[in-house]
Parts: C-alpha cells; structure tokens; sequence
C-alpha cells in the first residue's frame, strides 16, 4: 500500500522558520562558547599534565587548537548572520540557513580531527594520562568522552538539515514542490523501510547491533558495574608470632680517678664492683635486646609451625574460607594523578607483591591486575567483598559524597582501606580524605606493639618507614577495636615494583612482609565481622 505525500499551503503561522533559526541562534552561541573556552581549557590540561606539554608543543597541538578556535568564531559569525536571514521567506534565505548547518558540520569535524591528533600522541609516545596507561580502548573512551557533545550537535544539525527540506519548510520560502520533497521522501524510506525492505532491514539491523555492542553495553556496565565475589583461602593455620624483647641499652658513665703522683709509691685507687671484668660480661650478656625472627612466620610448612591462617592447623587457611579461592589485589580507581602508580606491565608491583605472597604463603594469587571504582564496592555481596582495598597516588584525590559514603560503608562492614603514601602531595590529599571519612576519628600513630606489626612477621620498631613521604610512622584509623585504615608514609609499593625502584633487598623484602601482615589482619577480622552472611 502506497502512502501519498500532499504538499502544505504556505502559512503565515508556521513555525518552521522559527525552528529553523532558532537551532541556529543556539548553534551560535555554544560554538562562541566553546572557542572562547578551548585556550584556557588546554592551558589547564597542560599544567595539571605537564608530561605531555612537550609532545603537544612539538607537534603543533596549540596551534591546531587555534584553528579551531578561529573556525568556532566564523562559524558563530555566519551562524547568527543565517538565523536572522532565515525569516525572511524568500529561497536565498533557505538557502543561508542551509549553509550555517553546513558551517556547523565543518566546525564540529574540525574539533574532531583535534582530538583525534591529539589524543593519539597519548598512545604513540606511550603515555599515561592520570596514572592510567594507555590502551587503544582506554584511548576509545577518552576520545568518546571529549567527541560525544559534538556527535549530538552534528545529528541534531543532521535532522534539522533533513527537515529544510521537507515540502511544509518549502512552500514557506516560496519553493512549491511538484510532488513529495526529498526530505519527505528520506524519511519516509526510513519508517517504510524503502522500496526493498530487505535490504533496508539489514542495514539497521547491522547498525543498530554495533551501535549495542560498542556503546550502550560499554555504557551499561560503566553505569552500574560488574564485580567478582571475594574469596578467601579456606583451611585452618596457625600465624607463630615472632616476640620482640625490648631493648634498654643504659649507658654507663666512667668514673674519674685520682691520680696524685704516677710515680709515687702510694696509691690512692681504691677498686669498685663496676670495674669487675666479671660483672662486665654479665651486664653485657642480659642486657635485652630485640629478638625478632622473621622465619616464625607460619609460611614455610614446618613441623613446629603450619602456614598462615587461623584455626590452630598446620595446611593454611581460615576455617569460614572458601575452597579454591584465589587471593586478589584490588586497588581503587579516583579523579586523581596516580592512582595507578607501578601497577603497569613493567613495574607490576601489585603482582610482584602477589607472587611473592604465593611463595611465602602458599595459598593461590590472580595473575592479573585489578582495580574498579569506589563506587563498586556496594555492588559486593555481604560476607564476600574484600577484605582490603589498596589505594596510592601523587596528587589530588577528588572523590564524590557518594564515593565516601560507599567507601564508609564498606569499612564499617568489615574491610580496610591499605593507603599507600606516594608523594609528599598526596600525604596532605590523604589526610583530607581520611577526615572525609570518618570526621570524628583522626589518623593516628600506630604503636609499635600492636597486632597488625607482630603477626605473621614481628617489626618491633613499626613499619619500615622507607620514603618518609608522610613521616616516619604508620597511621591509622580505629573503629570498634579494629583498624579500618591503614596508611603507610612511605610509597611501599617502590619496594614492590620490579628492581625494587634502587632500594636495598633487605629493605625491600620487609616492605614485602609489612604487607602480608596488613592482608593477614584483613582478612582475620573481615572473616570475623562477616561470619552471619555466609551461614
């Protein structure tokens, strides 16, 4: 059945002219917008990422970028020019409104190819962008997040370039069309699916299943998120705690002699207990000192020990574990410079940390690299979220109310934040963040005799201060008798990272075992808090 197109009596109402110029009149003014805003806004992206000036500069990234800033002016001038014009009902003035959608298109291909030139240099010279390494699908998003204002102008321009060319648009500028208009005749080849609908329907159906794949479920699952319950290793252990005597070192001050006359045949010494070579060897032999054996540690499957866990058994483990589970290193992802520090193929200090948490322990580690945004953590079942979180960087943390309301909450059900000093900066940054947290309970030093410094491995002096980025000492923040932060001042990761960034390997190696004990105290409290869900 053929549907008939009619052609539309001129109108002295018809407000096709009125939205034809109106789109115009706003095309103007966000593209003035835009051209005035694109300077500043790339000056400010150089300073925050002052890495990448350089690689911009040589490749003429600027003044590219002043292109488009004199396109964007033209572009504004003629389409403000063409939405006064366009009410004047006369055929030229159709066709000035046509060529400032056209202006329209060439101004937004124009910032199109910008971006494209510019954000390629990211992947070509290998370089970061916030801590992130550059992938060529983290390099999709990123020119998806900068393209996507400009994609919907150019349709919304497509549409309205489509409609001035419809029969109602004509007959208002005094253009009767003999017969359907091309414009009539488009649209009514798309909702009729043209003469041969087969070949119609493939093409959307085609369409419409990438337009699914590469952007809606990208978008879904970005919106939401996806996680992987967390497991922990299932078996019963016994951590052997590792004493530390204290160590007073008292200082003995030498009494003066008298001495009158070397030579004369008196003398006036009279001997004391405190120059007794007997008791000098005593006193030396039980002052105390610290013991602090490292090889306690319940990793190495003796008959005296058993592996690290709890329980009471020798095979590792904990007994409200699950059974083949795989320990995980899950950082969190914010608006912030390096967040993702070391944790990139070369420097892969989260899985050189796994490995060697495998040799030591025994348990299974992942083989890969994980980290999603703080606002996943609500998407973790009760009793199966994990049991700690890693968090580092050099800069900013710029998180949302909701991102620490989900982060406060996951800490208050049982997991920790392990924080990770990565500069001088960011120490400042984390003590914001940390009062964002929890306002009423500030960082404090974490003594050297608690828990977290004796078991599996014994630090009698706290944690090793490495970098000093924070200070000397660990803090923390204490919820109900349990540490619910961790920070480290010192940039521990460095030790982790492949070379150990120069560090000594004794340095390194205790960096190591600070870390298995802050993932063995995780997980003994988080299994302890969260006991009631996995009944």
């Amino acid at each position: 059945m053929t549907r008939s197109l009619t052609t539309r009596v001129p109108s002295a109402t018809s407000p096709w002219p009125s939205v034809l110029c109106a789109s115009l009149g706003l095309l103007a003014a966000g593209t003035l917008a835009g051209a005035l805003r694109l300077p500043e806004a790339l000056e400010a992206f150089l300073t925050t990422h002052a890495a990448l000036r350089a690689p911009f500069m040589a490749d003429g990234v600027p003044g590219l970028a002043g292109v488009v800033v004199r396109g964007g002016f033209t572009a504004a001038t003629l389409c403000a020019m063409a939405a006064i014009v366009g009410f004047v009902r006369r055929p030229w003035a159709l066709r000035v409104v046509r060529a400032g959608y056209t202006t329209g298109w060439i101004v937004s291909g124009l910032y199109a190819y910008a971006v494209f030139r510019a954000s390629a240099l990211l992947l070509v010279c290998n370089l970061p962008m916030d801590g992130v390494t550059t992938t060529p699908v983290q390099l999709f998003y990123w020119r998806l997040g900068l393209l996507w204002p400009a994609l919907a102008v150019a349709l919304v321009l497509g549409a309205l370039y489509v409609a001035s060319w419809r029969a109602a648009a004509l007959v208002v500028y005094e253009l009767p069309a003999a017969g359907p208009a091309a414009g009539d005749r488009l649209l009514e080849n798309l909702r009729t699916h043209g003469d041969d609908p087969r070949f119609r329907k493939g093409l959307w159906s085609s369409a419409g299943i990438h337009l699914l794949v590469i952007f809606i479920i990208p978008w879904l699952l970005g919106l939401r998120g996806c996680v992987t319950p967390y497991r922990v290793p299932k078996g019963s252990g016994t951590p052997e705690v590792s004493v530390a005597r204290i160590v007073k070192v008292e200082k003995r001050v030498k009494k003066k002699h008298l001495l009158v006359n070397a030579h004369s045949a008196i003398s006036f010494y009279v001997p004391d207990l405190d120059d007794s070579k007997v008791l000098k060897q005593v006193d030396h032999e039980t002052q105390e000192t610290y013991q602090a054996d490292p090889t306690r540690v319940s990793t190495l499957g003796t008959a005296r020990a058993g592996k690290m866990g709890a329980g009471g058994g020798k095979e590792g483990g904990w007994p409200d574990g699950m059974d083949n589970a795989v320990v995980r290193f899950i950082r969190l992802e914010y608006s912030g410079a390096g967040w993702d520090d070391g944790m990139d193929v070369v420097a892969r200090a989260d899985l050189n940390f796994l490995d060697t948490f495998h040799q030591l322990t025994g348990f299974k580690v992942s083989n890969k690299t994980e980290s999603h945004r703080i606002a996943l953590l609500r998407r973790y079942p009760k009793g199966f979220a994990p049991p700690f979180v890693y968090m580092t960087g050099d800069g900013d943390i710029n998180v949302s109310s909701s991102e620490i309301q989900a982060l406060r909450d996951y800490l208050l059900d049982g997991g920790m934040l392990f924080a990770d000093c990565g500069s001088p900066a960011w120490n400042g940054s984390f003590h914001a963040f940390a009062h964002r947290l929890f306002p009423g309970e500030p960082l404090c030093v974490i003594a050297d005799d608690d828990p977290i410094f004796s078991v599996p491995y014994a630090f009698p002096n706290g944690a090793p201060p490495l970098w000093h980025h924070g200070g000397m000492r660990a803090l923390g923040i204490k919820h109900n008798g349990r540490w619910v932060v961790f920070y480290h001042p010192g940039d521990i990761n460095d030790a982790w990272k492949t070379g150990h960034s120069g560090m000594d390997p004794v340095l390194a190696e205790g960096a190591t075992q600070i870390g298995v004990n802050v993932i063995y105290y995780a997980f003994t409290h988080y299994l302890e808090l969260t006991k009631k869900y996995r009944q």
